[in-house]
């Protein structure tokens, strides 16, 4: 339509199209162009026009020129501009509408189609541009690099109202900046922008460069690389510009501004809904010093920061939450930076989740960091915090001092705010808490090992390297971040662990209290060295004053009859309320607590504690609250060290089995001469070295008693010896000696586990007479330990690790005197001896969050006996001479001590929680069952089995042996 034509209504249902010139001439074609007025422009149909491959100047569908008046487009069908090769001519203002005149309303129905290098493109005035189909900037067939693509609607003009509640696209697949689903120049302005659809882009969603007074955001907004972008970079803009999120906005950059423009302009913030970048939440930078709100009532996270601002001295940075930001945020501008809590609900300040193989499950929420080039005020309303602080050092007056003095250490300043803290949070710089504010530390059920002051989870506490003060009539408060832990008179807390220099509590004068304790709840300043900390303790409920009711004492009886005349006008009596009768309080009834000595012991040592160690202080409360005689008993075995002690009794017997080994290998060479046999153990051929392998295990049991938990511990080992005749009745050898014990504990010990790696020589010799023989060993050994001990009960959970040495020296000797019976069957009388010393060297354990142990050393000793006989015979087969034989014994201990340790909690430096655990009682009286047979060749090779049953009460001992014997 040419310039000052007027129409009512353009209503195309067909086709128009147009197609550029292919010569490379400076010449626009379009589909339709209109330089009058027009009413109505409704298009059902298709306007389409298409470039040619090599023209860089090519047009658009419908070009709406600066002398255009249109009262409203509608599409409810196909308008599609250009798709060329270079794409890149005088201007960008190609696509598939371009308005550079006036248009009242712009309706894109949900079936109509607006596509081409730009989608729609206003340099004009559009008072309302509405969309419920597609718009998409595409230019797909562009292979020369010179994409200059705008935006699905770019923007240089007017909009009054943008309402999408369709698809806003750009599908360019290179990154430039321009390629967004909306893109506001510098000239562009947009007084309102509302979505309730999708506004996507490969690379940026929304684009602002100009002013959008308000955006609304109620779908969804995405970019590859930004989500949102508002940059201000010439001197154009100076009014205030408001973000509302209701739904999500998300990219690598959730939301990114920046603001170089020398004239200051506010933004406002307001997330509802989620802000989400895959490095940076929100980014905010430039040196104009602009502040920014963030008011958040929904999420903000980010896998790099959740906030991420820089800026100037000025370039303040406000933050309102409700809601949740997830993340480190970080202001490096200066200024300070103040953050103000919820009123109807708390705001949570955390670091990203850490998300399992099963994150609906076991996903947390980790530590994050907030990072200040100036002071963290927390201004009001409630907040968790979640984040550790890092404040630089300033060279500027602390917010939270009252003197005029230059401070080099910044200040976390809790002004009137509900600040609560459910884990060791750090303070780079110093901490100050007003009257009016409150600290609220949370206490889980359990607590997490790691062995970091600051990291260790349990319950809140502020770790402050710089000074801390808390104002007069401020508030402390404990409070249960779970579901199941109990408080307890006794419990003491480190609230607050600070900087000596410059600190002040003010510990008598602060409002404490515990959420759902009826005791009292009192502070006191505990100071260790160059360390501070306030420390709250819980106390048993007053006792109120036991009130005796008054004695009513009955009128006398007068006997003598009354003179009747006229009655007297009687006054009734005032009658009184009649005294309460307050009946005292029943004492409370005793605590029940453990029974079994080790248990008793265990807690006991805790209970004497007095110190303020984080993790042990932690393991302290949480026993004030143990409840029931057998809950007690399981957490003080457990505590002490009745594992360690059954590791070390458990090695013994793997070290009394090699000796056995050793003797009866003895017996075993001895056998044919003894027996009358001729062989290789006759004549000359007796005194040959023999070199002999042999591998033995077994099994071990120790029951409970109504004192100790008992064990069970598999052991295996391998013998390799050599030995020789030195003397006509003498033969003496060494054996090198490895074994495996390994110790698991029961009942109260389930789940503790330890091993013991043996290591030895034994000497031994065997004397031959005619016909009675004495064997003869010694043993020295050295054993590294390495134990497992756990402990979990409601507030506390722990496991201790210890590595640590010892030694034994075991004496063994065995006189026998066989007797020859008809049918060539022996029966041998024996009778042994043997002494043990064991010596396990003091320990220190590792880990535990608090549990773990400082062992002194030990030792124990044994004196056995062993009575018994063994009877065997000799027969010829195939293979050799098989000599089967059983032995029965009685074995005695003379030593009747129990093995038994003295240890402290290893965070104690004083020694105040010192106890002492006892090892299950040895066993008086055993019986000893040996069966097996051993086979001798001609070639100088025998080869021996065995089997050994040691049981008594509450004991049992299993081993089984294999021997190989080879004579050289």
């Amino acid at each position: 339509m040419g310039q000052g034509v007027a129409v009512g209504l353009l209503d195309n249902d067909g086709t128009i199209s147009a197609e550029g010139n292919s010569l490379n001439t400076n010449t626009y074609s379009y589909g339709l162009k209109n330089e009058g007025t027009i009413d109505t422009i409704d298009n059902s149909g298709s306007i389409k026009m298409t470039a040619a491959s090599n023209n860089y100047y090519s047009g658009s569908a419908i070009n709406l020129t600066e002398t255009s008046q249109v009262g409203t487009l509608i599409n409810s069908g196909t308008i599609e501009g250009p798709d060329s090769y270079y794409n890149y001519g005088g201007n960008y203002s190609q696509g598939g509408i371009t308005n550079s005149g006036t248009l009242g309303t712009l309706k894109n129905v949900t079936s109509g189609v607006i596509t081409g290098r730009t989608g729609v493109n206003n340099s004009g005035k559009i008072d309302l541009l509405e969309n419920a189909g597609i718009i998409n900037s595409t230019t797909t067939t562009n292979t020369s690099g010179y994409n200059y693509s705008s935006g699905a609607v770019s923007n240089a003009g007017t909009i009054n109202t943008l309402h999408n509640t369709g698809t806003i696209g750009n599908v360019n697949t290179n990154n430039s900046y321009y390629n967004s689903g909306i893109f506001n120049t510098n000239t562009g302005v947009i007084k309102s922008l509302i979505n309730d659809g999708h506004i996507t882009s490969s690379y940026i969603g929304v684009y602002n460069m100009g002013h959008i007074d308000t955006l609304t955001n109620n779908a969804d907004i995405t970019g590859n690389l930004v989500g949102l972008y508002s940059v201000n970079n010439t001197n154009n803009e100076t009014s205030a510009s408001t973000i509302i999120n209701n739904g999500t906005i998300s990219g690598s950059y959730g939301f990114y501004t920046t603001n170089y423009n020398t004239q200051t302009s506010a933004i406002t913030l307001i997330n509802n809904g989620t802000i989400n970048g895959s490095s940076q939440g929100i980014y905010i930078a430039g040196n104009n010093g602009a502040s920014t709100v963030i008011t958040n009532n929904g999420t903000i996270t980010g896998k790099g920061n959740a906030i991420y601002s820089q800026g100037n001295t000025t370039s303040a940075l406000t933050i309102t939450n409700s809601g949740v930001i997830e993340g480190n945020i970080i202001a490096n501008g200066g200024a300070a930076l103040e953050f103000i809590g919820g009123t109807d609900k708390q705001g949570v300040l955390t670091g990203t989740r850490i998300v399992s193989d099963d994150e609906t499950v076991s996903s947390t929420d980790s530590i994050g960091v907030i990072t200040s080039n100036g002071d963290v005020i927390f201004r009001s309303g409630s907040m968790l915090l979640n984040d550790n602080i890092n404040i630089a050092s300033l060279s500027m007056q602390s917010l939270s001092s009252d003197d005029s003095n230059t401070g080099t250490v910044g200040t976390v300043l809790n002004d009137a705010a509900q600040l609560q803290v459910n884990a060791p949070i750090a303070i780079t710089g110093n901490y100050h808490q007003n009257a009016g504010a409150a600290l609220i530390l949370g206490v889980s059920d359990t607590a997490s090992a790691g062995g970091d002051i600051a990291q260790d989870t349990g319950y809140g506490r502020l770790n402050v390297t710089g000074s801390a003060t808390v104002d007069q009539g401020s508030t402390v408060s404990l409070a249960r971040s779970g579901n199941t832990y109990k408080f307890a008179p006794g419990q003491r807390y480190v609230v607050i662990n600070a900087n000596t220099n410059g600190t002040n509590y003010n510990a008598d004068k602060l409002a404490y209290k515990a959420v759902g304790y009826d005791g009292l709840v009192t502070g006191s300043t505990y100071v260790d060295e160059a360390n501070s900390a306030l420390v709250v303790t819980l106390q048993k409920a007053p006792t109120p004053p036991v009130v005796t009711p008054p004695v009513v004492e009955k009128p006398p009886v007068d006997g003598t009859p009354p003179v009747v005349g006229k009655p007297p006008v009687v006054t009734p009596p005032v009658v009184g309320k009649p005294p309460v009768v307050v009946t005292p309080p029943a004492p409370p009834a005793a605590k029940p607590g453990p029974t079994t000595p080790n248990a008793t012991s265990s807690l006991s040592g805790l209970a004497h504690y007095s110190g303020i160690a984080p993790q042990l202080l932690e393991l302290y409360n949480a026993s004030l609250a143990i409840e029931g005689t057998k809950e007690a008993n399981r957490v003080g075995e457990r505590l002490s060290t009745s594992q360690n002690i059954s590791v070390s009794t458990a090695s013994g017997v793997a070290t009394s089995t090699a000796m056995g080994v050793v003797g009866n290998h003895l017996d075993t060479i001895r056998t044919p001469q003894t027996a009358g046999l001729s062989g290789v153990s006759t004549g000359d051929g007796y005194s040959d070295w023999i070199v002999w392998a042999q591998p033995y295990g077994g099994y071990a049991r120790q029951d409970s008693t109504s004192e100790v938990s008992g064990y069970s511990a598999k052991f295996g080992g391998l013998l390799f010896g050599a030995d020789r005749t030195v003397a006509e009745d003498w033969r003496v050898g060494a054996a090198l000696n490895y074994s495996n014990t390994s110790v698991h504990g029961k009942d109260n010990l389930s789940g503790n586990n330890s091993t013991a790696n043996n290591y030895g020589v034994i000497g031994y010799a065997g004397y031959s007479g005619d016909p009675w023989f004495m064997n003869l060993s010694a043993a020295l050994t050295r054993q590294n330990y390495d134990t497992v001990r756990r402990a979990d009960f409601t507030g506390f959970s722990g496991t201790a690790n210890g590595k640590f040495n010892g030694q034994s020296v075991t004496l063994q000797s065995e006189f026998g005197y066989p007797f020859t019976l008809p049918a060539e069957v022996v029966l041998t009388p024996m009778a042994g001896l043997t002494y043990g010393y064991q010596h396990v060297d003091g320990y220190k354990e590792s880990g535990g969050n608090g549990m773990a142990l400082d062992v002194g050393s030990s030792h124990t000793q044994s004196v056995t006996s062993d009575l018994g006989a063994r009877i065997e015979k000799g027969i010829d087969t195939g293979f050799g001479r098989l000599t089967p034989f059983a032995q029965v014994s009685w074995i005695h201990e003379y030593d009747h001590r129990r093995t038994s340790n003295t240890a402290t909690y290893a965070a104690d430096t004083i020694g105040e929680t010192q106890f002492t655990t006892k090892g299950a009682a040895p066993v008086k009286d055993m019986a000893g069952l040996s069966v097996g047979s051993t086979l001798f060749n001609a070639n100088d090779l025998s080869i021996d089995a065995r089997y050994d049953l040691q049981a008594g009460e509450r004991y049992q001992a299993h081993t089984f042996s294999l021997r190989l014997n080879k004579s050289f």
